[in-house]
């Protein structure tokens, strides 16, 4: 992430109350109530209209099915899925890798159709449930959480340079879960696992991607994971992230991606900038970004500000530096300017 969210005031971060409730305790103590399926009055008052207004499909149908697996689980198993929703729920300590999260995977092992419609309910949950009346009355649309989030900013905040839409366009881009959902239950509606994000970043390069491990390939063929750190995409403070931008041949406006290296720094931060590499594919964008027709025309820019005005590159790059490096972005405009002169310099 090059730039982190704030955290807003919102209603819809309230809704995820919900699914603590469901699941902490109803669903995985149902070894302990007597009633042998599941129905909304086990359910706080406030809750029951997501189950009774709500088509059976979405709600009461996977959740009586998880219900009914729940009463024969052993304690510890139950055990062990009450402690993946407080873990999954604590999403600056997964990226930081201080905790391990329940996955799929995991629950497949206890139980593969439990599984199954944990799965059915949460992608319901976010498709269909949170758009139905009965919820968004009580808290609020998607989309106001969305614009009150973006705000007027048009950058991903991802990747820098691609555009997303603000709270003044009648449509919103993509909300991401940064943990995708097909990998982690419990955080489908959770607010700090949902990020705006740009259709390149979000279409085209992470796609599914599972955030917090790394597959290890043999060909095609998956034969381990290993568990990363990633950035956490709320904060108050921007971790600065150089972009060191290194020219193989002389820049000119012909110049490929084959003659472009491009390296991040940020002391203390080196596996979460590899998993930021891998999610987005940053570094494939930045030197496309870098043999666009656009950003020649930024280099013929400081020519002209050299010839006008007697600024050369060095100048131009400092005085960049003294400006907002996320406007327009000028974190990769240094980084190139500052290899072309590198390249150039005896």
């Amino acid at each position: 992430m090059l730039r982190p969210f704030k955290h807003i005031h919102s209603k819809f971060y309230k809704i995820n109350s919900f699914v603590n409730h469901l699941f902490l305790d109803v669903v995985f103590r149902a070894n302990k109530i007597t009633d042998n399926e599941f129905n909304s009055n086990l359910l706080l008052l406030k809750y029951r209209g997501f189950v009774n207004d709500i088509n059976d499909e979405y709600v009461f149908n996977p959740i009586n099915e998880c219900y009914k697996i729940c009463k024969s689980l052993s304690s510890q198993n139950l055990k062990i899925l009450k402690r993946g929703v407080h873990y999954n729920g604590k999403v600056r300590e997964l990226c930081n890798g201080k905790i391990t999260p329940l996955q799929y995977t995991d629950i497949n092992k206890i139980n593969p159709e439990l599984s199954k419609h944990l799965k059915t309910f949460f992608n319901y949950l976010y498709d269909e449930v949170i758009g139905a009346a009965p919820v968004y009355n009580s808290y609020e649309k998607i989309e106001e959480f969305y614009n009150k989030l973006v705000g007027k900013s048009l950058t991903c905040r991802c990747c820098g340079t691609s555009k997303i839409l603000n709270k003044f366009h009648s449509k919103r881009s993509a909300l991401d879960h940064y943990l995708p959902r097909k990998h982690y239950p419990f955080l489908s509606i959770n607010c700090n696992n949902l990020i705006p994000i740009c259709e390149t970043c979000n279409s085209k390069y992470k796609l599914g991607q599972d955030t917090l491990y790394e597959e290890i390939k043999r060909g095609k063929r998956v034969i381990g994971r290993n568990r990363k750190k990633a950035f956490y995409p709320f904060g108050r403070t921007t971790i600065p992230i150089k972009v060191k931008v290194t020219f193989k041949v002389t820049y000119s406006e012909n110049i490929l991606p084959d003659n472009i290296d491009i390296d991040f720094e940020s002391i203390g931060y080196e596996e979460q900038l590899e998993t930021w590499e891998r999610l987005f594919g940053i570094k494939e964008n930045y030197k496309a970004d870098i043999c666009s027709e656009d950003t020649h025309m930024y280099y013929e820019e400081q020519l002209i500000a050299n010839s006008n005005h007697g600024i050369d590159m060095t100048q131009y790059i400092n005085l960049l530096k003294t400006t907002n490096s996320f406007y327009d972005k000028k974190f990769l405009r240094i980084g190139m300017l500052e290899g072309i002169n590198d390249f150039s310099t005896p």
